[in-house]
């Protein structure tokens, strides 16, 4: 691969700011790695004449990104924004001085059915009024040629009454995006700005990109662990030569993975290595619960990469400048680490996960894995002389801590849900508790340590929660009362909720409503464990209603009782909507009945299938056996 062009990575400044002394850390280290660029991905955090509402403790003023633009100059490093214009702008919205400019409004629902105002209305009088001046108050800031203006998963689009008389049908609609680029781009010219947006919504909008102005730099992120080809997001993950169609329409592509594993960036970079793009900018994302020095190896991995040497040469070099140590069982360790990634938002307590299993079983290779990666990382911690080095490995190992006690109680919570409870196994749960608790505690004063003055403080905030929670799932498992679903969800992007009811003594009574998922994109076969109150009754039928976006196939439900009983589905009595072979959700096997429409992409342009409810209801017998 030869060295490209423009080499960035991504600071994600919106949903966790950092201190300007970190920034700074951050930049020498990038720019030691080979990269060029930085883009700070910031929605709301600039405080302007135009833009007041922020306090100074959530928002950078002016002078402070001054400084930072010069010392990002001094080390080699182009400096340049991201505001998101259209989606992604709950920051903005949460001001009631802004909040007229919300595509939602009052308790209107988006497409999703939530009602958080996190889109723009492109159609108010007064919005490109706001955004303009905004825009252009941020560009001074920065002598950089780019200015990247978002554009993506903006899902409550012409939702409106405004919007909906002006785009009354799909191609109305898709040209009332066109209009906003347009507009959007002609603001960033007068600000001597060359434009960068977010290339996944033309994936929905397909008709206009001939007419999107050719000298805007298409951004193309693909997240998925093994690069072959561009997937699609969201509408039936659809695949795409997405280089090719930017390339007909004369735009240029910087492609962006993510800082989640190494073989993202490996297989991507791997990807274009015949094909004409810009650059690649490695992006990060939401690590307010999280801290960033855990992918450190990755993003100095990523710069190597990007200057044209060998994935070899490249990690070799990435040991060398953060740990000072090419050994070969601590490299391999670092390299496995890289490869199986860490998680995101303290979700390794979650019932999400801790309820959610793979059909076939847990995932015992992981967590050997973490195991052993987590001994290995000790035993060559006190020899790493690299402050910052030794920083990284330490917020690794918390990071394997957590997945290490996330292992253990779903283990344990899954041993529970099929062989019951005991006294053992409770003990066992209550230690995990314990320790998790330690860990937070720790993570508390790692906060204090490396986001001075940041507040609030994510950990103690949601300490409390989390606590709670897991006592609540433990005295789920004392219960004892669980459906357990087993479902088949080829599109981990739907948004399908599952309405669940349960007919108890001649009543109907909802239970349980999730847009329930694999913990896994890469898992479509799962099963999800729901608990209920026993108090109800004996159910005699179960009834799954489904509605939303896109199409779910459920396989197998059956009804576990606390004195060990199992109820499963004797007969079907009623099917409402679109359900495609009801009949084999009798049996229990892999087979599943199809909910709703095949096409997702059907669903999310057309609001009348996103309106239909899908149901079967099936009356219940105990298991013989």
């Amino acid at each position: 691969m030869s060295k490209l062009t423009l080499r960035a990575a991504q600071l994600d400044l919106a949903r966790q700011m950092e201190t300007p002394q970190y920034i700074r850390n951050f930049i020498d280290f990038v720019a030691r790695c080979g990269y060029n660029a930085v883009m700070l991905y910031l929605e709301d955090r600039i405080r302007t004449a135009s833009y007041p509402y922020p306090s100074t403790a959530e928002s950078y003023s002016e002078e402070q990104i001054r400084e930072l633009v010069e010392y990002a100059r001094q080390k080699g490093i182009d400096l340049f924004p991201c505001v998101a214009t259209l989606g992604h702008a709950e920051r903005f919205l949460r001001h009631p001085e802004l909040q007229h400019l919300a595509e939602l409004q009052g308790d209107m629902k988006g497409r999703f059915g939530g009602t958080r105002k996190d889109s723009f209305c492109p159609t108010h009088p007064e919005f490109y009024d706001f955004i303009g001046r905004y825009l252009q108050e941020v560009a001074a800031l920065f002598p950089s040629p780019y200015f990247h203006a978002g554009l993506d998963e903006f899902w409550d689009f012409n939702l409106c009454p405004r919007c909906q008389k002006a785009a009354p049908d799909l191609l109305a609609e898709e040209k009332l995006f066109l209009r906003h680029i347009q507009i959007i781009h002609e603001l960033l010219k007068k600000a001597g700005k060359r434009m960068m947006m977010w290339s996944d919504m033309f994936e929905n909008y397909t008709h206009i990109m001939q007419d999107v102005p050719s000298d805007v730099i298409m951004m193309d992120w693909q997240y998925q662990q093994d690069v072959r080809s561009y997937q699609g997001h969201l509408l039936d993950i659809g695949e795409e030569d997405r280089i090719a169609v930017n390339e007909k329409y004369g735009f240029e592509t910087i492609i962006a993975p993510a800082d989640r594993s190494i073989g993202n960036i490996r297989s991507y970079i791997e990807y274009v290595e015949n094909r004409k793009v810009l650059g690649c900018m490695l992006t990060s994302w939401e690590k307010s619960d999280t801290f960033l020095y855990r992918t450190f190896p990755i993003f100095g991995y990523a710069g190597f990469l990007m200057n044209g040497k060998s994935d070899q040469e490249a990690f070799q070099a990435m040991m060398q400048e953060l740990f000072g140590n090419q050994d070969e069982l601590f490299s391999e360790g670092i390299k496995q680490a890289m490869t199986s990634g860490f998680w995101r938002h303290f979700s390794s307590f979650s019932e999400s996960r801790l309820f959610t299993r793979d059909f076939f079983g847990l995932p015992y290779a992981a967590m050997q894995t973490d195991e052993l990666l987590d001994s290995l990382l000790r035993q060559y911690l006190p020899g790493i002389s690299n402050e910052l080095g030794r920083i990284v490995c330490e917020d690794m190992l918390v990071a394997l801590r957590e997945k290490i006690l996330s292992h253990r109680l779903k283990k344990l919570f899954h041993d529970s849900l099929d062989r019951g409870l005991t006294s053992e196994r409770k003990a066992a749960i209550e230690q995990t508790f314990a320790e998790g608790e330690q860990l937070l505690l720790q993570l508390e004063k790692e906060w204090e340590k490396k986001r001075p003055g940041i507040t609030p403080n994510v950990f103690t905030q949601a300490k409390p929660g989390l606590l709670k929670k897991l006592s609540q799932q433990l005295r789920m498992l004392e219960v004892g009362a669980f459906l357990r679903l087993r479902s088949c969800t080829p599109d981990e992007f739907i948004v399908q909720p599952i309405s669940i009811s349960l007919c108890c003594k001649g009543q109907w009574h909802e239970v349980a409503c999730g847009n329930y998922k694999a913990n896994d994109t890469e898992t479509a076969l799962f099963e999800r464990f729901i608990p209920f109150d026993p108090k109800l009754g004996v159910p005699e039928a179960i009834r799954l209603e489904l509605s939303g976006l896109g199409g779910r196939g459920l396989c197998y439900v059956e009804v576990r009782q606390p004195d060990g009983r199992v109820l499963v589905p004797a007969a079907i009595t009623a099917v409402t909507g679109i359900v495609e072979h009801p009949e084999y959700m009798l049996e229990n096997d892999v087979n599943w009945a199809w909910f709703g429409k095949q096409s997702s992409r059907e669903a999310y342009l057309n609001p009348v299938l996103v309106s239909l409810k899908h149901s079967v209801t099936l009356t219940l017998k105990e298991r013989s056996f």
